[in-house]
């Protein structure tokens, strides 16, 4: 493993760290829910990038970019999602569904 793939990985472990403790300081599950942004935002690029730069220009290389790029695309939805659903349960007005 090289420098700059250490600095990535380095930097993403502390992310999700920081995430982390976040979460368990938090009182509501909604404000849990707010910690999950930056490892979805942040830590999962920064690991991409680590890792693409160690397998190169390769399948493995081209498996973490796509599986990043689903991470990247999915995960707002789903904290909305999961966002509403404690909303809903929690008695608060979530109003219409976006659907």
């Amino acid at each position: 493993m090289s420098a700059v793939e250490a600095v990535f990985a380095g930097l993403a472990v502390l992310v999700v760290a920081y995430a982390s403790v976040g979460a368990l300081m938090a009182r509501s599950p909604l404000a849990r829910l707010h910690f999950l942004a930056p490892v979805s935002a942040i830590a999962v690029p920064l690991f991409a990038v680590s890792a693409f730069l160690y397998f190169g220009v390769s399948l493995g290389g081209a498996a973490v970019v796509v599986i990043a790029l689903v991470v990247a695309f999915t995960g707002p939805a789903l904290t909305t999602a999961i966002g509403r659903a404690l909303a809903a349960e929690q008695g608060i007005d979530v109003g219409e569904s976006p659907e």
